[in-house]
């Protein structure tokens, strides 16, 4: 490869010598290199003086060709000391002694023949050969320390042996027999301390989740803490104007039992045939088209008892129990609409029946036509303002019981998750 001119040589219009590299050079070489070539030395009796200072003759440049000698600025790595063959040779002979040595030890404890009460002696415990300690001396270190002796495991102690049982075969110790599992506790019933960590995943995990939850559950509870009539306010006009005594009533129970669960099953399976589209036209044509043969069954099971009823009866088709469910635009499966239908008819089916039977008994003292009380306590109740009166008493009572129920479980979950983060 050709010497490149040095780019940091600021003096400009010189010729320059070739350049000389020398290894290992030091610093009273460089002087006298240097003022070789300035009483104008050549190349070659520079690196002859070199060579000269550095105690190794260049054999191109000597006629007699000697061996180098070593160089004392040579650096020798000492992180990774190399061992000789002699160091070796003594390593390996030493690690057969101490694998000699232990196999001796354990022949020797085999051979031991133990009495009947002494106990059988234990094998001696592998031992690892350890690392040599010459692997982390240095050549001249290992050469002088010697080598560690073998080491050995102390045999056991042999018994006294009599000379009739030293004639003997040696014996042999039985084959131990493994005792029997002793027989396990039959299993006991789970209790509850061991059923509580599978209840408690099925908890929530945040309180919003939980009180979502039982918003829920009150929200599709539809015969006690969200009654359509109670507390939603639905469906007033029957139970007030028709609800008048038990009989009464019980024929407007199975008029919205039929009515209300059947008409929301066939508006909404109309719904999903078209698409969730026409909603109100769908629920208002099913209503009037189920009217015609739950009349008929009605007339099949009370007769002209119905007649009693007047227009609360088929005012029931326009009931706001149905016409409410055409507000939500989502299309519910088939299987939630007859649940909830259903659901809403006994909601108004308990109102109906608890009205008109307390309307009839406190107005003749009757329920269901057989007296229970000869006097007449509030005649009142036979009349639609009765009925008013009566109903919006009712309705408080039962609002405050549901809200105080709702708001002793809102308490408990907030209790539950009080010391957990939101």
């Amino acid at each position: 490869m050709p010497n490149l001119p040095n780019r940091n040589n600021r003096r400009k219009g010189k010729e320059h010598s070739e350049t000389l590299i020398i290894p290992h050079i030091t610093k009273e070489m460089l002087e006298k290199a240097r003022s070789m070539a300035e009483q104008g030395a050549s190349r070659a009796e520079i690196e002859q003086a070199l060579a000269q200072m550095q105690g190794a003759p260049l054999p191109g440049l000597t006629a007699s060709t000697q061996p180098a000698a070593p160089d004392p600025h040579r650096i020798i790595p000492k992180s990774r000391p190399r061992h000789t063959q002699e160091e070796r040779q003594a390593m390996l002979e030493q690690l057969r002694k101490e694998r000699e040595g232990r196999e001796a030890a354990r022949r020797q404890a085999e051979a031991t023949p133990a009495g009947p009460d002494a106990a059988p002696a234990k094998p001696a415990a592998p031992v690892r050969p350890s690392r040599p300690a010459a692997r982390s001396l240095r050549p001249a270190e290992a050469k002088t320390r010697p080598a560690p002796a073998p080491v050995q495991t102390p045999a056991a102690p042999a018994a006294a042996v009599s000379p009739t049982e030293a004639e003997q075969p040696t014996r042999t110790m039985p084959t131990p027999v493994p005792a029997k599992a002793a027989p396990q506790a039959p299993a006991r019933p789970a209790s509850h301390s061991e059923e509580s960590p599978r209840s408690a995943t099925a908890l929530p995990r945040t309180r919003a989740e939980a009180e979502a939850r039982l918003n829920e559950k009150i929200r599709s509870d539809h015969i006690w803490l969200s009654n359509p009539v109670m507390v939603r306010g639905l469906g007033l006009a029957p139970v007030i104007g028709a609800a008048l005594d038990g009989e009464r009533a019980l024929m407007l129970c199975v008029a919205c039992l039929l009515l209300v669960t059947c008409t929301r099953v066939l508006a909404v399976a109309v719904c999903h045939l078209t698409g969730n589209r026409f909603r109100p036209v769908i629920y208002c044509y099913s209503a009037a088209l189920l009217y015609i043969p739950v009349y008929i069954l009605l007339n099949y099971l009370f007769g002209n008892d119905l007649t009693v009823l007047g227009i609360y009866l088929p005012i029931l088709v326009a009931e706001p129990a149905i016409v409410k469910r055409m507000e939500f635009t989502e299309l519910e499966p088939l299987g939630d609409a007859l649940r909830h239908g259903f659901n809403n008819s006994l909601g108004m089916c308990a109102a109906l029946l608890i009205v008109g039977c307390l309307r009839e008994f406190l107005a003749t003292g009757a329920v269901f036509g057989h007296a229970v009380l000869q006097v007449e306590l509030l005649p009142l109740a036979a009349l639609p303002a009765g009925g008013f009166f009566l109903v919006g008493v009712i309705a408080a009572v039962w609002c405050a019981v549901a809200n105080a129920y709702t708001d002793y479980k809102h308490e408990e979950v907030r209790r539950l998750y009080a010391n957990r983060k939101r």
